[in-house]
């Protein structure tokens, strides 16, 4: 290889990492900036699981922000949203909202696995079997579909993003009113220090 050939290969490397610097780093403003919600990003954000908060180790992903947001946006404006009369809040009041939630979400997560509590796949279709028992005599027995409508989930969605997380917080609640000195704590109490600790970090700001 002549030394034109080398220096030529040596500045076509350092040009493709470059490229892949500012392709990264316009994603990342795109998510930390600006909230980009296309699909490109959403692409990448889901296969890097660029983080939108962190909880401990744990995090809560930009991808889940964006499909909770997505979730509760359609289901505003659905036919099941309308009947209740719900109406859509300011954006940073609806972000910061679903921002909470979600790290409300991984400390109770946090909470059970320091306490070995799990919640089992038969646990939730346990539940789940009730929805649907309590459905069938309502004006909308099918699940399946009341789900896709109003939400955009599938029956897997609302067992992850509903059933799963109130029942681990409800287990999360009964076990720390179990405390053997008498003294049971608060599951609120306990979450709202828990929230101010310093390894507790929205990396979304909302304007």
């Amino acid at each position: 290889m002549t030394q034109k050939t080398k220096l030529a290969a040596i500045f076509g490397g350092l040009g493709v990492m470059l490229a892949i610097v500012i392709a990264v780093g316009s994603l990342m403003y795109g998510v930390y900036v600006k909230h980009d919600e296309s699909s490109v990003t959403r692409v990448f954000a889901k296969a890097f699981h660029f983080p939108a908060a962190r909880v401990g180790m744990r995090t809560v992903s930009y991808s889940d922000f964006l499909s909770t947001r997505d979730a509760i946006i359609k289901f505003i404006n659905s036919e099941a949203g309308a009947q209740v009369d719900a109406t859509m809040p300011p954006d940073k009041a609806l972000n910061d909202n679903i921002m909470e939630r979600l790290v409300r979400q991984e400390m109770i997560q946090e909470m059970a696995d320091d306490k070995s509590i799990a919640v089992s796949d038969d646990d939730i279709s346990a539940v789940f079997d009730d929805v649907v028992k309590a459905a069938a005599s309502s004006t909308t027995p099918d699940v399946a579909q009341y789900l896709q409508d109003n939400y955009g989930w599938s029956e897997q969605d609302f067992r992850q993003n509903v059933l799963k997380p109130a029942l681990l917080e409800q287990k999360v609640t009964t076990q720390l009113g179990l405390d053997p000195a008498g003294n049971p704590l608060d599951i609120e109490a306990v979450l709202a220090e828990r929230r101010v600790k310093a390894d507790v970090v929205v990396y979304l700001k909302f304007q």
